[in-house]
């Protein structure tokens, strides 16, 4: 890693305290400006931090991506949630290109042991979603059932990494990074208005998401 090391954790520390506030004082509340800024800001800063140290650039992209999905999601608008739903798409994208493109990727190891495993539980996590996705969607059943495919295959990108040392984390980051979409669907689709969990899973959510982001950010950066 080469850059600013000291503004490189600093960046992330700040973020963090970004990510709390969120998660102790909006995740669970309704769309305000506040809100917006507040998500946004703590993932736009660890983009900021990949930049410091150079990252590579499908990893910065990842990151601007996810907080320009953050933002529109944010808004709670139909027309906003779409476009949030394919920023996000654009960033699991550029996250896939970032993990197959890595020097330590080896798409060999997808077929051994506790790898094999994993593709196995995301194909079928995958198949179970897409089917609860659409019977109970509505008009957007069409767009989430395309980024569900765009997720999974990220998550199994990221399997491809050797876990070397840091790079391991970029690996739990990505799975992470898919749980949290699943109760993300599950909070937004499946749960009615009124249920009392919603106001857990948002927490999970958003700790599952932002923990992912931090993690990928470490394991792709710092070892880079």
């Amino acid at each position: 890693m080469t850059g600013d090391f000291t503004l490189f954790f600093a960046l992330v520390a700040t973020a963090g305290v970004f990510a709390l506030m969120y998660w102790a004082g909006f995740c669970y509340r309704a769309a305000s400006l506040p809100k917006s800024i507040v998500k946004t800001v703590s993932v736009l800063l660890l983009a900021l931090a990949a930049l410091v140290v150079a990252a590579p650039w499908v990893l910065v992209c990842a990151l601007m991506c996810c907080a320009l999905g953050d933002y529109l999601l944010s808004l709670e608008k139909e027309r906003a949630f779409l476009a949030g739903v394919g920023a996000f798409a654009l960033g699991h994208v550029f996250y896939s290109a970032a993990f197959l493109g890595h020097p330590f990727s080896d798409s060999a190891m997808l077929w051994h042991g506790d790898r094999l495993a994993a593709v196995g539980i995301l194909g079928v996590l995958a198949v179970v979603m897409a089917r609860v996705l659409f019977r109970t969607a509505g008009e957007m059943r069409f767009a989430v059932l395309g980024y569900v495919p765009i997720i999974v295959v990220m998550g199994i990108s990221a399997l491809t990494l050797a876990p070397l040392g840091l790079l391991g984390l970029a690996v739990f980051g990505a799975l992470a990074f898919v749980v949290s979409d699943f109760i993300l669907a599950l909070d937004l689709f499946v749960l009615p208005k009124e249920h009392g969990l919603r106001k857990l899973t948002s927490l999970l959510v958003w700790v599952s998401y932002w923990g992912a982001q931090v993690l990928l950010l470490l394991g792709m950066a710092v070892s880079a």
